[in-house]
């Protein structure tokens, strides 16, 4: 069995940009295969890390041009109490790989 590489992830930097994330329509909580930052798509390669909240998810991606943070908020109309989410991208992170130690 190979042992696979750790990844140290560095913030690189913090911000509050929304963009637009597509998903998978399959489930109760659909899975992201994308956003748009601008008019640039960054495909997800992987999922490596989330967390949910009341009313939020926070997502650590691998997309084909580096890592990001996303997070996700849902909020409820007060008039029709009809729940809407927004995505933002909240930091751009840089990737080290760290391979495996061998004994």
């Amino acid at each position: 069995m190979k042992a696979r590489a750790h990844l140290i992830l560095i913030e690189q930097q913090a911000m509050r940009e929304p963009v637009v994330v597509e998903t998978e329509p399959e489930g109760r909580r659909p899975r992201p295969t994308g956003f748009w930052r601008g008019d640039r798509f960054y495909p997800i390669v992987k999922i490596l890390g989330q967390r949910f909240e009341k009313g939020e998810a926070f997502l650590r991606v691998l997309a084909d041009r580096g890592c990001f943070d996303l997070h996700r908020v849902t909020e409820l109309d007060p008039w029709t109490w009809r729940a809407q989410g927004r995505w933002e991208l909240t930091a751009e992170l840089s990737a080290i790989p760290l391979e495996p130690f061998t004994s």
